[in-house]
């Protein structure tokens, strides 16, 4: 029954952020969708395959887990649900106002960039917030009425997929490619049909990255100086002629990357009979290392989740792997079956409040609209701790807080709307 409801409210889901595209940005709906395709999709189609891997699979049945994660799943969705009845839809803002900024914000970008390479690892996370408003420049010019302006919003769709290549890490590409398409959509408002139809197209794309990303890596890793493209394409070509999207395996291989159940469920299987539960520790941990710097907080944890992967889940990690237990299984972690349902609603309402904080100052400020990417960037991601959730939801809030002043004080930018 709780998988039934589950698949439903997912499809739901869908259907709320296929319907806002064009109307609203659907972040939230984004951040949502993610989530139930990773904590229930995936499981969902797991529970149905006879996995052959020896590590990543479903380690305790359909019932104990969806009687876990769907109710939980839920009440983190509700509060958001609530909060976007009122949202203010954002095609009505007028970005052509902004557009003498854009490409002044593209060279900003670019700048920290470059830079970010001669940094101290102290400043590497400023840089890297910094250079991610290449992207807004090249999204605010998308709205000129100018060709040769929108030429750089396809430019950096362009630069994001050569580098990708270059560094055989495609998150960004995808990450970001999602959010261009929503503001694409608010330009070019496109039909439910066209929507779906590229929509389709960037699954179809998707599933050919994860097909092939494995090989592809490690060529590029182990030194391959050729064309890069040719390679990926080479090998996507070597994929389907050797019938491999045809074999049960490969969609075995294809649904590990979308299914973050076998994380949660490896937890709910370790947690509490072999480790107690945390009782509170990460959350309170997560809190104090994102509000803290490290020189105030020098026990900091570093980022990537591997000592409390091991420590709940009982699976060991290699040196450079990096795995979290995603916010839904540290809620399990820390509070067990109801009191994590509880967690994840207050979760929820968090995120709600903070998401209404942010559209009282975009009244004030539309540009804001603009870096909600940046703010949100790890925040939708379905697979982070609560620790990374927060340290960038804060500092990415105050380095374009800080931005925002900086540009109307020294840069005299027209920013604020007047009534």
């Amino acid at each position: 029954m709780w998988g039934f409801i589950g698949i439903i409210a997912v499809l739901y889901i869908s259907w709320r952020f296929i319907d806002a595209l064009g109307k609203s940005l659907p972040i939230l709906e984004l951040m949502m969708l993610i989530s139930g395709l990773q904590w229930i999709v995936g499981p969902y189609i797991s529970y149905r395959q006879e996995t052959t891997h020896y590590k990543y699979y479903m380690y305790v049945d359909q019932s104990t887990y969806m009687s876990y994660i769907v109710p939980a799943f839920l009440c983190f969705c509700i509060p958001l649900l609530i909060i976007l009845k009122n949202q203010k839809a954002s095609q009505k803002i007028n970005f052509l106002k902004y557009l003498p900024y854009a490409k002044s914000l593209l060279f900003i970008g670019i700048a920290a960039d470059v830079l970010s390479a001669v940094t101290p690892p102290a400043l590497a996370f400023f840089f890297f917030l910094i250079a991610q408003f290449k992207f807004i420049g090249a999204l605010l010019l998308l709205f000129s009425a100018k060709k040769t302006d929108q030429y750089y919003f396809y430019g950096a769709l362009f630069y994001l997929f050569t580098n990708a290549l270059a560094r055989a890490m495609f998150h960004d590409l995808l990450l970001w490619g999602v959010f261009m398409f929503m503001y694409w959509c608010l330009k070019k408002q496109p039909t439910l049909g066209t929507r779906l139809t590229l929509i389709f197209v960037g699954v179809l794309f998707a599933v050919m990255i994860q097909a092939v990303k494995t090989t592809f890596r490690n060529h590029i890793w182990g030194g391959f100086q050729g064309n890069k493209v040719e390679l990926f394409v080479d090998l996507l070509d070597e994929k389907v002629s050797s019938g491999y999207f045809e074999e049960e395996t490969a969609n075995e291989e294809l649904n590990v990357r979308l299914n973050q159940g076998w994380i949660i469920s490896a937890i709910m299987y370790y947690t509490p009979t072999f480790q107690a539960y945390a009782g509170g520790e990460t959350i309170k941990e997560a809190i104090f290392s994102s509000l803290l710097p490290r020189f105030l907080n020098p026990n900091k944890k570093v980022a990537g989740g591997q000592e409390n992967f091991e420590l709940y889940t009982g699976l060991p990690l290699s040196g450079g792997t990096s795995m979290g237990m995603s916010i839904i299984g540290e809620s399990y972690a820390n509070f067990g079956v109801f009191n994590g349902i509880v967690f994840m609603l207050a979760w929820g309402a968090f995120l709600a409040w903070y998401w209404k904080k942010i559209l009282s100052f975009a009244y004030d400020y539309p540009l804001v609209l603009m870096f909600l990417p940046i703010v949100f960037l790890q925040v939708v991601k379905a697979e982070t701790e609560l620790s990374v959730v927060l340290n960038h939801l804060f500092k990415a809030s105050i380095v374009v807080a800080l931005f925002f002043w900086a540009a109307r004080k020294y840069l005299n930018w027209s920013l604020k709307e007047t009534v």
